[in-house]
């Protein structure tokens, strides 16, 4: 059986404060809460996921995981026995998935570089979509920053049946769908967390979801613009309270088997980069830059370090 997964499903982020991030990513990202206990909340887009973001409450802000579907529990039991064929870092056999998190049969393994993927199958779906066309509907896609590229990749290619989509000379882009990228990777000094894109019904929505956050007063950090490198998808970057860097995104390429992968020589010699529309004359502030290297998340995350020494000094 050629096993692979199908799909992003969502990912999770440790914060700072619950409350904080979650009234952040209603109000202004306009997710949806669907339940929380115990330190963890769970979002849902407009779509029909159950949910697309996991919020837990913790000292230190991080990506917790990224989550993956399967076709079915033989995919899910083939999946979890090729991993360990291959000696991958399993960290659960697959099991029943609680009911808060929309249920089904799953298991977790790490990557080489140690990020935590869940693979699961039969979650519970919401009956209807939600009618709001100005707020994300699924997970369009996740970039990693890496240190190690190629086996970062051989490991998604031989364990979990991803396929090379492009490289445009620093960063590399697989896919698991007919979405032209699932994960990218950022090459990095070391392992850590560049970005998510929610994806957006069409340009409409996405202009609709970033004059929502401007009134939110939540600065652009990139965009609005159009990629004019892997994927072409047009984008609107932003930076949420823990320093993690998240995007409007749409209209990213759809490709099959007989799509043609590129180099970087092909994406460097466009006439007009890394913006489509605008050329050079639209490119990342360099706060976000900085937020996309993961360096944002390390600064905040030692100042609360630094809070908790000094409280537990004069305790």
């Amino acid at each position: 059986m050629n096993a692979r997964v199908t799909g992003l499903r969502g990912l999770e982020f440790a914060v700072f404060d619950l409350d904080e991030s979650a009234a952040f990513y209603k109000k202004a990202w306009a997710l949806e809460e669907v339940s929380r206990s115990d330190g963890k909340l769970y979002m849902r887009g407009a779509g029909k996921e159950h949910h697309i973001l996991t919020l837990h409450e913790k000292p230190r802000a991080g990506l917790v995981a990224v989550n993956f579907a399967a076709p079915d529990r033989y995919a899910v039991d083939a999946l979890h026995a090729r991993a360990k064929s291959m000696a991958c870092d399993v960290v659960s056999a697959p099991h029943a998935l609680s009911k808060e998190s929309g249920g089904g049969y799953g298991f977790e393994l790490k990557t080489p570089e140690g990020h935590l993927l869940r693979i699961s199958n039969d979650v519970i779906s919401h009956d209807k979509a939600l009618g709001d066309e100005g707020r994300p509907t699924v997970l369009n896609h996740v970039v990693l920053n890496s240190a190690d590229q190629e086996t970062q990749m051989r490991f998604f290619f031989d364990v979990l049946g991803f396929k090379f989509s492009d490289c445009n000379g620093f960063m590399n882009f697989i896919r698991c769908s007919a979405n032209h990228h699932a994960i990218a990777f950022a090459q990095s000094q070391g392992p850590s967390f560049n970005h998510a894109a929610f994806e957006m019904t069409n340009v409409q929505s996405l202009m609709e979801g970033v004059g929502r956050m401007k009134l939110a007063d939540q600065e652009v950090g990139w965009g609005v613009g159009k990629h004019a490198g892997p994927g072409r998808n047009i984008f609107a970057y932003f930076v949420d309270p823990n320093g993690f860097t998240i995007e409007y995104t749409t209209d990213v390429d759809q490709v099959d088997d007989t799509y043609e992968s590129h180099g970087g020589d092909y994406w460097t010699s466009l006439p007009l980069k890394p913006c489509a529309w605008a050329g050079d004359k639209t490119v990342p502030k360099d706060w976000l830059r900085y937020s996309m290297s993961g360096k944002d998340i390390e600064d905040r995350n030692a100042k609360c370090d630094d809070v908790i020494s000094k409280k537990l000094a004069t305790a």
